[in-house]
C-alpha cells in the first residue's frame, strides 16, 4: 500500500565539501531545525525553546551536535531522516491526538529499523514541525506534521558501537517504507477504523522533496 507517509534519510559527512557539508553544515542544520518558524521569523534564540524530543542524543542543537561529533563513523557524522504521515490521512485524525501519534509513530519507526538492521536502539533526538502543502487545482492546502530524526553515525549492537550504513542498492530504502507504511497502517487502523482505506483511491497533494529544507520549514507552528 504506497502514500501512507513519507519516510527517508540523508547523511552528513564529517568532511566538508561545500556549503551545507561537514561538521558546519551539521550544526546549521540542527540549528535551522530548533528556530525556523515561518516564511519570515525565526523563533527568539534565548535558550528557554524546548523543540527537540530526546532520546539520548539532547535536548539542545548544541547538545545534539556534540553528541553526533562524538558518535560519529569515518564516512557519516550524522543521519538526518524525515517522517511524515500523509496529510490526508492525518486530517481523519482528532486535533488533540495528532502531535502524540506522529511522535509515537516516529519512535515505532526507528525502534523497529534498527532492530531488523540487527543493532540495538542508538541515541537519537527529533523535533516535530508543521507546514501547509502547496495549493492546487482549487484543493485547499492541508496540514504536514512531520519529524526530523537525528541520528548519529554509529549504532550499537551486543557488543560494541558499529558503523550505520544506509544504501538504497541493499534494499534499506525498501525496509524503511515497509516498516513506515505498516506502523501507519496500524495506527490508523486503531484510531480511525477501516474506513481510512477508501482514501487511497483519492488524488494526494503533491510533496515536497525530503532533502529540501526551505521546503520543510514549518510554516504553522506547534507547541
Amino acid at each position: 500500500m504506497n502514500d501512507l507517509i513519507i519516510s527517508d534519510w540523508a547523511y552528513k559527512s564529517p568532511r566538508r565539501k561545500g556549503r551545507g557539508t561537514g561538521r558546519q553544515g551539521l550544526q546549521a542544520t540542527l540549528k535551522y531545525l530548533q528556530y525556523r518558524d515561518n516564511a519570515q521569523d525565526h523563533i527568539q534564540q534565548d535558550g528557554q525553546i524546548e523543540r527537540w524530543v530526546d532520546r539520548g542524543l539532547g535536548t539542545h542543537y548544541r547538545a545534539i551536535f556534540e553528541s553526533c561529533d562524538r558518535l560519529q563513523s569515518k564516512h557519516v557524522l550524522a543521519w538526518t531522516w524525515v517522517v511524515s504521515p500523509a496529510p490526508d490521512l492525518m486530517a481523519l485524525i482528532p486535533d488533540d491526538l495528532k502531535r502524540d501519534m506522529v511522535c509515537e509513530l516516529t519512535e515505532r519507526i526507528v525502534e523497529d529499523y534498527y532492530l531488523a538492521r540487527g543493532y540495538h536502539l542508538p541515541e537519537y533526538s527529533y523535533v516535530l514541525h508543521n507546514r501547509l502543502t502547496d495549493t492546487e487545482d482549487g484543493i485547499e492546502p492541508l496540514e504536514q506534521l512531520h519529524t526530523h530524526v537525528i541520528l548519529p553515525g554509529t549504532a550499537p549492537t551486543a557488543d560494541t558501537d558499529m558503523p550505520m550504513y544506509n544504501n538504497g542498492d541493499k534494499g534499506h530504502i525498501e525496509l524503511l517504507k515497509d516498516i513506515s507504511n505498516r506502523h501507519m497502517t496500524e495506527i490508523l487502523d486503531e484510531l480511525i477504523g477501516p474506513e481510512w482505506y477508501q482514501l487511497r483511491s483519492e488524488p494526494k497533494p503533491e510533496l515536497p522533496p525530503t532533502d529540501d529544507l526551505d521546503l520543510w520549514f514549518p510554516r504553522m507552528e506547534i507547541g
